[in-house]
């Protein structure tokens, strides 16, 4: 069974996600979903090919897979000694164009916003 090695990305955004989830809701909701976010990364050990790949579902050329949990969007890659959690995403960030640089507003729609 292979180790999970998390990005420091990855480390940051779940501490913001912590403190968001505190103040927005409660304990008990932030435990929940920690605890559904972690039980899902650690199953990766186990079914590292579970998640979705980039590659397939987006056209993008990277190695890295995607699982959804509890309205994130989790990415990694699978190396040869571990999993490499790379970093998490709700699902209303635009994680293509942070992760990939792939622009998927259209102008319209940014003009609309003034983006």
């Amino acid at each position: 069974m292979k180790k999970l090695k998390y990005s420091p990305d990855y480390t940051e955004k779940m501490r913001e996600l912590k403190k968001y989830l505190d103040f927005q809701f409660n304990g008990e909701v932030r435990k929940k979903i920690i605890k559904e976010i972690g039980s899902r990364v650690r199953s990766l050990r186990e079914y590292e090919q579970i998640g979705i790949s980039v590659r397939d579902m987006y056209g993008v050329d990277t190695d890295c897979l995607c699982i959804f949990v509890a309205k994130n969007y989790v990415f990694y890659r699978i190396e040869q000694d571990c999993i490499y959690i790379v970093n998490i995403y709700n699902e209303r960030e635009d994680f293509m164009m942070d992760l990939f640089g792939v622009k998927t507003t259209s102008q319209g729609t940014e003009d609309y916003w003034n983006e």
